[in-house]
């Protein structure tokens, strides 16, 4: 290494570096504060109404079904990523997963309903007895 090139890097080392290492924790502070340089997201609307997708299904003795919670904000915007519980009135005829699966088990019906937010929704599942049974 040449002398100037010394001279270079310890004014580099003691006079640059400090002032670098100021600007890159600046920078490093407002992009956090932007979060994550996409678009600014709104706050998020309460969910107004909520309703079950298909509102009443037949299904065979143990086969299964999917229903689907659907629900939109009070300036009817579709709103997702919200917890929701489902529930089965007679667990005896159907049972729900936690997804909305339902599994039938008896012939019968039962009535299915998702909450979401203290707004509630219901569908009317009916199992039947494949032919001959």
């Amino acid at each position: 290494m040449t002398a100037s090139a010394a001279r270079g890097a310890r004014r580099l080392g003691c006079t640059t570096l400090p002032r670098v290492l100021a600007a890159l924790t600046a920078l490093a502070l407002l992009i956090a504060a932007c979060g994550s340089g996409g678009e600014a997201t709104a706050p998020r609307q309460p969910v107004a109404a909520v309703r079950i997708v298909p509102e009443s299904v037949e299904v065979v003795a143990r086969g299964t079904v999917q229903l689907t919670a659907a629900m939109w904000d009070a300036s009817g915007r579709a709103v997702d990523h919200r917890a929701v519980t489902w529930a089965s009135s007679n667990p005896t005829v159907g049972i729900v997963s936690a997804a909305g699966l339902v599994t039938a088990v008896n012939k019968g019906s039962t009535t299915v309903t998702v909450t979401c937010e203290d707004r509630r929704a219901t569908a009317e599942v009916i199992v039947f007895l494949p032919k001959g049974v």
